[in-house]
């Protein structure tokens, strides 16, 4: 299938003037998991920044999980520090990645101005309740109100937006001021926006991201082949990260003749893939977001808050895979217990997303169309107007 199907010309880079600088402090993990999501953020930002700004500019990416800010030549050559997809901490939690705590504290006392774009919160299930009950860590909380909130002469000192409605009720209950919802960065391709939506009639073949719990595998590998049969195509496995040597992360018992399966680890663009794939069924947030900018249709089974606030924000098509106990419980949920965790382990998540995703085919994929017009209004009213508000 076409990647996607743009009429509309990029206005070219401008020769000349001013240069300006920014810096991304990526999350992507090159030295652990190499998260292929984590980079795709990163990367977007960055091909975002460029269409917008339309002018010649400088970009430095740089791991706050590998990196110490020690390590970047030079912070006053930045005209400011972009920071995607930053988490905010929840109490009894420790502020991750440690040196993004470290980065941020230099641009304030350099005076740099902070944009935090699309920051996302990792809360266990992550119901809407919970993000207008639950306390960020002191300590972050602190920093970002510092950063993000009015200064005595009244200016900020930076912007923070959020990925999805659930962090913006978090930031706005902690009492640090937030821009608004924008969406991940990851959502926006300015080739595929307002574009005609790719939704097939017949699936050749279906892409299904493996989860992050690894317990939930092998009920992976029997919605592969529940897949298979009922939409009659072929169906691709894939791995977003992980550790050590791939072919020791595949169960010996799954038949790789009955399904393909694919690791993505390391740069984002192995998700050029997907642009063989009909559609996706699975669990990674950002298997799903591919899919959705690039105007394809996608059912997340969402395994935490970041899901589930996606699904919250753009009435996105999937469900929740934590356990119904769990999400009964959630109200008396401050972090990941031991209790918790077995329960993950224990419950595995449903089956429907089957059923769910034939019925969203035959109807002519309503869901996902108003999810595709809720990404081009967020463009539209929120992420570019944030981007277009950098220096």
């Amino acid at each position: 299938m076409e990647p996607c199907i743009s009429t509309r010309n990029h206005k070219s880079l401008e020769k000349g003037g001013a240069i300006l600088a920014y810096l991304i402090l990526s999350t992507y993990p090159g030295k652990g998991s190499r998260n292929s999501g984590d980079h795709l953020i990163s990367k977007s930002l960055k091909d975002l920044l460029i269409a917008v700004k339309g002018k010649q500019i400088d970009i430095d990416i740089y791991s706050v999980v590998d990196h110490e800010v020690k390590d970047v030549p030079d912070l006053s050559k930045y005209t400011a520090i972009l920071s995607p997809a930053m988490r905010p901490t929840l109490e009894g939690d420790v502020i991750a990645p440690k040196n993004r705590y470290a980065f941020l504290k230099e641009a304030e006392k350099r005076s740099i101005p902070v944009f935090a774009i699309g920051a996302g919160w990792g809360a266990y299930p992550g119901t809407i309740k919970q993000s207008t009950s639950l306390k960020m860590n002191s300590e972050d909380r602190e920093q970002l109100i510092s950063i993000f909130g009015e200064t005595s002469h009244g200016n900020k000192r930076g912007v923070i937006s959020a990925r999805d409605i659930t962090t913006e009720n978090l930031l706005h209950y902690n009492g640090v001021q937030c821009y608004g919802t924008t969406g991940d960065c990851a959502l926006f391709d300015t080739d595929c926006l307002m574009t005609r939506h790719n939704l097939p009639r017949k699936m050749d073949n279906i892409a299904l991201s493996l989860p992050h719990n690894k317990d939930h595998w092998d009920m992976s590998y029997s919605l592969a082949l529940q897949l298979k049969q009922a939409f009659n195509c072929e169906v691709f496995m894939t791995l977003h990260g992980y550790r050590g040597s791939f072919g020791k992360h595949i169960p010996p018992h799954w038949d790789q003749t009955q399904v393909n399966i694919k690791e993505f680890a390391g740069s984002s663009e192995k998700f050029d893939f997907y642009h063989h794939m009909d559609a996706h069924i699975g669990f990674r947030l950002h298997a799903h977001i591919w899919f959705l900018r690039t105007r394809k249709p996608s059912l997340l089974i969402a395994e935490d808050g970041r899901g589930l606030g996606h699904l919250a924000t753009l009435n996105g098509l999937g469900y929740a895979a934590p356990s119904t106990n769990s999400l009964n419980k959630a109200d008396q949920l401050i972090t990941l217990s031991a209790d918790v965790i077995a329960d993950m382990r224990k419950e595995q998540p449903s089956f429907k997303a089957v059923e769910m995703f034939k019925q969203e085919m035959m109807q002519g994929y309503p869901v996902t169309s108003h999810s595709l017009n809720l990404i081009d209004k967020l463009w539209l009213t929120k992420m570019k107007p944030l981007l277009e508000q950098i220096p």
